[in-house]
């Protein structure tokens, strides 16, 4: 009775043993996931920032201490949410599609830094322009969650 007992411990372990290991592997990123995560996260924070000037929508993609060098300025997030309080404001509002080309990637840990062709193209009516920038980005993951950085 003992030997059963003991058997069926032993298997009992190695299922557990077994299992944690197969989840482990799974929720192990790979490096082209996570770039993949973070142009999403480069895709929503221009869609919904830049786009459509929702301020609220930069916490949800940007880290507290997020800084852009933009024009020769620096903006925190704060600068970015007056920016988008005065477009809002403005007369002429353009509609913006945003579209981005991945130059390279490299992933370190928990950092990941992206560079990118970012292209937009602003519509008013009959009126299309188009413009473009050479950027790139730092994400940093936190509690699953990959942000600008």
């Amino acid at each position: 009775m003992k030997i059963i007992k003991l058997l069926t411990l032993f298997f009992l372990i190695v299922i557990v043993y077994a299992c944690s290991t197969a989840t482990a592997e799974k929720l192990q990123e790979t490096d082209e996931e996570a770039t993949i995560a973070v142009e999403e996260v480069v895709q929503n924070l221009f869609d919904e920032v830049w786009s459509d000037y929702d301020e609220a929508a930069i916490t949800k993609y940007q880290t507290d201490d997020f800084l852009l060098l933009e024009h020769g300025e620096v903006w925190n997030n704060d600068t970015i949410a007056n920016w988008c309080k005065s477009a809002k404001k403005r007369e002429l509002q353009f509609d913006r599609i945003n579209n981005f080309e991945r130059i390279a990637a490299k992933r370190n840990g928990d950092k990941l830094w992206l560079a990118y062709h970012n292209y937009g193209t602003f519509k008013l009516d009959t009126l299309s322009f188009k413009s473009s920038w050479l950027e790139s980005v730092v994400a940093v993951k936190k509690d699953s969650v990959w942000k600008l950085s």
